[in-house]
């Protein structure tokens, strides 16, 4: 299919959702599923008892919930997909899916509690009533009394096994506690393990051994296992046979054609690699950009941990974690009451693996970086947020003046009010990258028209290119790009020039004409000026046009 041809939506074209993460519901009411029955058959065929650890909202609980509709011996769900010719479909399983997410955890003593009550309300599914009084006895005995109601072994799905610990992370006493009792839980499969046929225990975060799975009988770790390693998220072949509709649409809403589309996905969301070797979008935000029809930061808006600041700021030396190593032990695991900021932030998604290589001492080890733009960028934004919200009541008290300069074209004030803004940037916020620091400069920018109460864009794609950023009120849309520069030799007229000629030459101002908005073309220049050997200042200089029609 050429760009320029007319997409006609096929009447057959499935749905895409987002959130919903069971696989029934999303086979029975016509939604996408990209098709992981292949890997899960080697899966089933070649292991008993399967740890896997992922991201939060990487497709942990659809893969947790299609294990549950396939050892439950739900045939029809399966129609064309891999599975469906090689399952022995005369065959069911009684099934425990536990999910740690749901019981109370915040007091220890409540925590089990809560966990009785969830097993509890498993029992009674199977017309079981349970009679001991810890959570393991309780785990002990629904298995072998199921088994012996149905004279089936039990298959075993706990998601979010890591909630009780994470959801405290700061707490180190309630941390150890919850942990101790999870511990013990998992004693009730081991004691078990003759009446289960197999186990799946998935989460965020891999905890040592000797901490959680220490009485279970040693389970099969996946997490960064090559065969598994595109199990969850979207590889690049995926998205184009899955999903080929919704970028040919996205495309002709972004007035882009398909291989800038393409290209976009890749910069936004691709990137994340669990074996060194195979890359995957992150799943949420790629379908949340094709469903919403634009780019945005979809997952790391869902869940920023708290942690993320303080560990940013602790790392001012390397806050674009270039050069970073770890073994394999450390990548993998980490200990609940010693956390090590880099392992954990592999382990939610905030790093990734670039590189798999053998070190000095012939031991495994990996390098890391930013997964991807979304990522990059949201890591600054945090930061900035930090910072601005230090200094909010300076910029909403200098919100009027500011935009009155930007529609009178009162380019000294707005030049002179940005140097102060960024003569103030503290040091944590100081990148030595040069792309870094033009995207620093570019990412304050916008986040203090946020902070204004503008309506913000930054990196719009359209077809001539891509525009650094717009904003607009009700009656206005600024089209602003923003030039960056650190040589000394370059003039600072010459750099402005130049981004003005770029919204001309490529002519972005041009979606926003005859929208009833009076359009405002705003070119930025930044340029650091060496003081001394060490140390710089920005230069701020700007022009502005208005376009009436």
């Amino acid at each position: 299919m050429k760009y320029n041809e007319k997409l006609s939506k096929p009447k057959d074209l499935k749905k895409i959702c987002v959130g919903t993460q069971t696989f029934e519901f999303l086979i029975e009411n016509n939604y996408l599923y990209v098709d992981k029955t292949k890997e899960i058959h080697e899966l089933i065929h070649n292991e008993k008892i399967v740890f896997l650890s992922r991201p939060r909202r990487f497709g942990k609980s659809l893969l947790v919930s299609t294990l549950k509709s396939l050892f439950s011996g739900s045939r029809e769900l399966f129609e064309g997909f891999y599975i469906y010719d090689h399952w022995n479909w005369d065959k069911s399983y009684p099934i425990i899916h536990l999910d740690l997410s749901k019981p109370f955890n915040e007091n220890h003593e409540k925590f089990i509690n809560s966990l009785n009550f969830h097993m509890d309300l498993i029992a009674e599914d199977f017309s079981i009533k349970l009679k001991g009084e810890y959570p393991n006895d309780k785990l002990t005995e629904l298995i072998l009394k199921i088994y012996k109601k149905y004279n089936k072994k039990v298959v075993i799905l706990v998601d979010e096994y890591d909630t009780p610990i994470l959801d405290n992370i700061n707490n180190k006493d309630l941390v150890d506690a919850n942990r101790r009792t999870l511990q013990s839980f998992y004693l009730g499969l081991k004691n078990s393990d003759e009446y289960i046929d197999f186990i799946f225990i998935t989460g965020i975060s891999k905890f040592i051994h000797t901490s959680i799975f220490s009485k279970l009988n040693n389970p099969t770790d996946i997490t960064l296992l090559n065969d598994y390693s595109t199990i969850c998220g979207i590889t690049h072949d995926e998205l184009i046979e899955n999903y080929q509709n919704y970028l040919y649409a996205f495309a002709e809403k972004n007035n882009i054609n398909y291989n800038e589309v393409i290209n976009e996905f890749n910069h936004w969301y691709d990137g994340y690699s669990f074996d060194g070797e195979k890359k995957v979008f992150n799943p949420f935000s790629t379908l949340s950009a094709l469903k919403n029809g634009e780019f945005s930061q979809y997952w790391f808006s869902t869940g920023t941990p708290h942690f993320l600041v303080n560990i940013l700021k602790e790392r001012t030396m390397n806050m674009d974690f270039k050069n970073i190593i770890l073994s394999e032990s450390d990548l993998n695991e980490i200990d609940p009451l010693k956390i090590k900021d880099i392992s954990l932030l592999f382990q939610g998604g905030y790093l990734t693996i670039d590189k798999k290589f053998k070190d000095k001492n012939n031991k495994k080890s990996y390098s890391l970086k930013i997964p991807n733009f979304e990522v990059k960028q949201a890591y600054e934004d945090n930061l900035i947020d930090f910072y601005l919200s230090e200094v909010e009541k300076d910029i909403i008290n200098s919100h009027k003046q500011l935009w009155e300069d930007i529609k009178n074209g009162d380019c000294k004030s707005l030049s002179d009010y940005l140097e102060i803004q960024f003569g103030e940037i503290p040091y944590y916020l100081n990148l030595t990258n040069k792309r870094d620091r033009w995207k620093l400069k570019q990412t304050i920018f916008l986040k203090l028209l946020e902070y204004m109460g503008f309506k913000t864009k930054g990196e719009v794609a359209i077809s001539q290119g891509r525009i650094d950023a717009t904003f607009r009120d009700g009656e206005h849309v600024v089209v602003c790009e923003v030039k960056y520069t650190q040589n000394q030799r370059k003039p600072i007229n010459e750099l402005v020039d130049e981004a003005l000629n770029q919204i001309h030459e490529k002519q972005y101002y041009r979606l926003y004409r005859n929208k009833k908005f009076l359009v405002i073309l705003l070119a930025l220049a930044f340029k650091d000026v060496k003081i001394n050997e060490k140390n710089t200042l920005t230069e701020v200089k700007c022009k502005i046009e208005i376009i009436n029609s």
